[in-house]
């Protein structure tokens, strides 16, 4: 067997004969790529998880993100020093839309959040990133999997709650299935409405056919232009299309016949005097006002016509964040020769506070003597001593635990379901 002496040192390539193995490829997948970002060290801090360990989130579960464009001397062409590695890497931002957005950031000092553009949304929180601190939370960023945002139509319901969410920059044109997302200015997802900026676009050409001197001409093209701008800003900040609007409260589905446990409501203090009534009332069985005393509320027999209806888990999926008005609602009825106390019963609760209104069926406005927003009790005086025919006294007011069954993700004030989305970045 022939021997042949090895290959000392490299083997330089040639022009026409590579030597060399071919460039790496694939670096990851491509729904969630394992880039390296640092977390923007100027955004401000919005609240401390539970369930997530010690520390800041400063960018929350299902927020919009972007690579950072600013060059502020905190951050360097989009960059920050990574001090474990001692190297810059990229910064991770909130999205904003593709304009600027001034704001004050965690130190108390404002800056600019310079126009970016979208790469994905972050899949869980991320934190506040700490100088020779354990910074082990690699940012996942999904660009291609199907995500369920709430759907809170005004922005300032939206805005009361940190996590990603939708909602409608107008309320007229209401997001519906098809319609492409982008960012607003703080990672929330919103419609990007290609239809309007083309029915502006007709008008601005209609202006333009129509103008008959160089003015005319000129304010007609710079609306084209502008409009033009728009329409490509909104192209690159697309990342996902709606495929549903769910805005079925509660959604079909067995969750609002899930309640808790006997136990638990045993320890509950609206369990255990779910009356409303004070100490005094209870006591005071001989009061000159004619109350009856504890437990004999007659409205208590309503309770059989409640209790066999779902009501989900208080403060879980019984919409406890969700406001829902009753207009009008007949709570109880003053007979005519009765004068005095008169306690009643609103079963839609807990009752918003600062939301009741009660009104008798002359249109005369009643001011309570006492309200238990909780547990529902209402008392007033009321005098009908000399009528000759019953007065309702009825309610307009405010409650939240009235759609058992609502996911808990879905429950927040202004909440009307929500909105799915294809990320397709």
């Amino acid at each position: 067997m022939a021997l042949f002496r090895g290959i000392a040192g490299p083997i330089k390539s040639t022009k026409d004969q590579y030597m060399r193995t071919n460039t790496k490829l694939q670096a990851g997948t491509h729904d969630a790529p394992g880039e390296r970002y640092l977390i923007d060290p100027r955004l401000k801090r919005l609240f401390r998880y539970h369930f997530g360990g010690d520390g800041w989130v400063v960018i929350p579960k299902g927020r919009i993100v972007a690579p950072s464009t600013d060059n502020d001397g905190v951050i360097n062409m989009g960059n920050v020093f990574d001090f474990d590695g001692n190297v810059y890497r990229p910064a991770l931002t909130l999205a904003n839309g593709g304009v600027d957005v001034v704001e004050i950031g965690k130190d108390g000092t404002q800056h600019t959040r310079a126009a970016n553009k979208a790469i994905g949304v972050a899949y869980g929180n991320l934190y506040e990133e700490f100088v020779d601190g354990f910074n082990g939370m690699q940012p996942t960023i999904e660009n291609e999997i199907y995500i369920e945002l709430p759907y809170i139509p005004r922005k300032q319901d939206a805005e009361d709650i940190e996590w990603g969410s939708f909602y409608d920059v107008d309320l007229s044109r209401p997001v519906k299935a098809g319609d492409y997302v982008m960012s607003d200015e703080n990672g929330r997802a919103i419609k990007a409405d290609f239809d309007k900026v083309k029915e502006d676009l007709d008008k601005a050409n209609a202006e333009l056919q129509a103008a008959t001197d160089i003015a005319g001409v000129q304010a007609a093209m710079a609306k084209i232009v502008n409009l033009q701008k728009e329409l490509s800003r909104m192209q690159e900040q697309v990342i996902g299309q709606v495929w549903a609007v769910e805005t079925n409260l509660p959604p079909q589905g067995w969750l609002k016949w899930v309640t808790w446990s006997m136990e638990d409501m045993r320890q509950d203090d609206r369990w255990i005097n779910n009356s409303g009534f004070t100490a005094k009332d209870i006591a005071d069985t001989a009061a000159k006002d004619g109350f009856p005393g504890y437990p004999y509320d007659a409205t208590y027999r309503n309770m059989e016509g409640v209790k066999y209806f779902p009501k989900g888990i208080p403060g879980l999926t019984n919409g406890a964040n969700i406001e829902v008005p009753f207009d009008d609602l007949v709570i109880g009825t003053v007979q005519p020769g009765q004068s005095g106390r008169h306690d009643f019963r609103i079963w839609q609760t807990p009752i918003v506070e600062g939301s009741l209104v009660l009104k008798d069926s002359l249109g005369n406005t009643v001011n309570p003597d006492y309200v238990d927003f909780e547990l529902g009790l209402v008392t007033i005086h009321y005098d009908n001593s000399k009528g000759t025919s019953p007065v309702d006294i009825k309610a307009t007011f405010k409650a939240t635990g009235q759609i058992p069954g609502v996911p808990t993700n879905w429950d927040w004030k202004g909440s009307v379901g929500a909105v799915r989305i294809l990320l397709q970045k």
